[in-house]
C-alpha cells in the first residue's frame, strides 16, 4: 500500500506520513480501518518506535487519523467516495507509479525482473518505412492483432510442441493484460481462485481486482504440487492458474510428468486452465511442451510474453486459447482499448520471425545466465549464509534469509541503503515465506554487483544491531 514510501529527501517520520495520508486518500485504506500500533508498523518497517509515533501525530493533527482510548488508532469518516480496497494493483504497479514521480537517485533497483537495456530490439531488421508498409490500412482498431503475428506467434508455439493456428490467438498489450482477461472471462465476484504459491504479483492483482477469492497452492523444486491442487479442485473453483514454464519467483520448470497429471486434472474436473508461459523462453535447457498441448480442446488458455523476451518497453502479449474462447478473449480485449498498438505489432513480428530463424533464445537464455552467475558470487561474498536453489532459468532467484530477522522489514532496510528488493508479501495469497526474497539478475552485471554489495552492508548493519532497529531520521 505504501509502495517505496522511504525513498527521497526528508525525514523519515514525514515520508511515512505522507505516504499513508496516499494510501488513505487514494482509498488503499479505507476509512474507519484500524491501523497497526506504532510498535507494529515501527517492525514492519525497519523503523524505530518513535519514527511511526511521530507520523502518527502528523495525521491526527491534519485530521486523517484518530486516537481511541484503549483501542488505537484509526482512519477517520469521511464523506467522499473512495476506492474499493484492493483494487489499486500489485507492489510493481506501485513502485512504477512512483518511479515516474520521482526516482531516488543512485537506486538500484532488484526489485523489477524485466530486461533492463532494449538490446533484444536490435534483431528488427525493418526500418520505420518497412515497418509502416507492413501495417494494413484502416482504423488500427484490431482487437485480434494483427494477422501477421498471429500467424508468428503461432508458428512459434508449434515450435514448443503446442499446435496452434492464428484463429486461436489474440494479441494483447503485455501478458498482464492476457492475464486481466482472462480474468474477466471467468470470474465472478466471490469465486475462488486456485493459484501456484509463491507466484506472479501480478496475476494475484489481476484476480484481486476480479475480486477473487485465492486459494494458494504450494510449489517444490519440480514445480506446482500435483496432491495439493487436487485437493483444491475439490472445491470447484473457478479456474487454475499454473506457470510451467519458468515459475515466477523459484525459477523451477514443471516437470513432463507433473504437466500430464495437471492436464488430467482440470480436465475430468472441467476446471478452466490459465497457463503462463510469459518466461518460458528464458529457459537454459530444453523444456517439456505446455500443459494446453495434452489438452487442445479443453478451456485453457496459454499466456504468452514478447516484451520479456526483448525489453520491458515493448508492450506485446499474447493468448492462446481454443477458437470459441478466443474468440471471447477478443471481445474482452475490445472492452479494454479495442487493439493494441498495430506500429509495435509489426516491430513485434520483426522481431519474432528473426528470434526463431537464428535461435537468439539460446544467446539471450546464456547472458542471462552469467548474469546469474554473477549474481551467485556476489552473494557468496557478501552474503555467505543466504541460500537458494539454482533457477532453471528466468530472470530472478528466490533467496533464503538465515535466521528470524524479518525479509519485510529487511527490504524497508536495504531500500534505505540504496538497493530495491522484492519482499514476499505480494508474491504469495498463503501470507508465508516471512524469510524470503525475490532478487532480479536482469539488470547489468555492474548493477547487479552493486546492488549485492549495498545488500551486504545493509545485513551486516541490520544483524549487527540487535533488538529494535535504530530510528533513523
Amino acid at each position: 500500500m505504501l509502495g517505496p514510501w522511504s525513498e527521497g529527501p526528508g525525514p523519515l517520520f514525514r515520508k511515512l506520513a505522507r505516504a499513508l495520508a496516499a494510501a488513505v486518500e487514494r482509498g488503499a485504506i479505507p476509512d474507519g480501518t484500524r491501523l497497526p500500533s506504532e510498535r507494529d508498523l515501527a517492525r514492519t518497517l525497519a523503523v524505530g518506535r518513535g519514527t511511526a509515533v511521530a507520523a502518527y501525530d502528523v495525521l491526527v493533527g491534519e485530521g486523517l487519523l484518530e486516537r481511541r482510548r484503549g483501542s488505537g488508532s484509526y482512519v477517520a469518516m469521511r464523506e467522499q467516495p473512495l476506492l474499493p480496497s484492493g483494487r489499486e494493483g500489485s507492489e510493481l504497479v506501485h513502485r512504477l507509479v512512483a518511479q515516474d514521480e520521482a526516482t531516488a537517485p543512485g537506486l538500484v533497483d532488484l526489485s523489477i525482473s524485466v530486461l533492463h537495456e532494449p538490446r533484444g530490439m536490435r534483431a528488427a531488421p525493418a526500418t520505420l518505412d518497412e515497418l509502416l508498409a507492413a501495417v494494413p490500412a484502416g482504423t488500427g482498431y484490431r482487437p485480434w492483432g494483427l494477422p501477421s503475428l498471429r500467424r508468428a506467434v503461432a508458428e512459434h508455439l508449434c515450435d514448443r510442441g503446442l499446435p496452434t493456428d492464428e484463429h486461436q490467438v489474440v494479441i494483447t498489450t503485455g501478458a498482464q493484460q492476457a492475464i486481466s482477461a482472462a480474468a474477466a472471462c471467468w470470474i465472478q465476484p466471490g469465486d475462488a481462485v486456485v493459484v501456484d504459491d509463491p507466484t506472479y504479483p501480478g496475476a494475484l492483482a489481476a484476480f484481486a481486482q476480479a475480486g477473487a477469492r485465492v486459494v494458494p497452492v504450494p510449489v517444490d523444486r519440480h514445480g506446482v504440487r500435483v496432491d495439493a491442487l487436487a485437493e483444491a479442485l475439490r472445491a470447484r473453483p473457478a479456474l487454475v492458474y499454473v506457470q510451467s514454464t519458468l515459475h515466477s519467483p523459484t525459477g523451477t520448470v514443471l516437470a513432463a510428468a507433473r504437466r500430464r497429471a495437471v492436464a488430467d486434472l482440470v480436465a475430468t474436473s472441467r476446471t478452466p486452465l490459465l497457463e503462463d508461459l510469459a518466461l518460458a523462453e528464458l529457459a537454459w535447457h530444453e523444456v517439456p511442451p505446455p500443459i494446453a498441448s495434452h489438452i487442445p480442446e479443453e478451456s485453457a488458455a496459454v499466456v504468452g510474453s514478447l516484451s520479456k523476451l526483448f525489453w520491458g518497453g515493448l508492450r506485446i502479449g499474447f493468448v492462446r486459447a481454443p477458437e470459441p474462447l478466443a474468440l471471447r478473449f477478443a471481445r474482452i480485449k475490445a472492452t479494454r482499448d479495442l487493439g493494441s498498438s498495430v506500429v509495435s505489432q509489426a516491430l513485434a513480428e520483426q522481431l519474432l520471425r528473426a528470434h526463431r530463424h537464428a535461435d537468439r533464445s539460446f544467446r539471450m537464455a546464456a547472458d542471462l545466465r552469467a548474469r546469474y552467475e554473477v549474481m551467485a558470487a556476489a552473494l557468496g561474498r557478501e552474503l555467505p549464509g543466504w541460500t537458494w536453489s539454482e533457477p532453471q532459468g528466468g530472470l530472478s532467484l528466490w533467496v533464503r534469509l538465515p535466521g528470524d530477522a524479518g525479509s519485510t522489514a529487511f527490504a524497508q532496510r536495504a531500500l534505505r541503503a540504496g538497493v530495491a528488493v522484492a519482499a514476499p508479501g505480494p508474491l504469495t495469497a498463503s501470507g508465508g515465506h516471512h524469510d524470503r526474497l525475490r532478487l532480479s539478475f536482469a539488470p547489468p552485471p555492474d548493477q547487479i554487483e552493486e546492488g549485492v554489495r549495498r545488500l551486504g552492508r545493509a545485513w551486516r548493519a541490520w544483524t549487527g544491531a540487535g533488538g529494535e532497529p535504530a530510528d533513523q531520521k
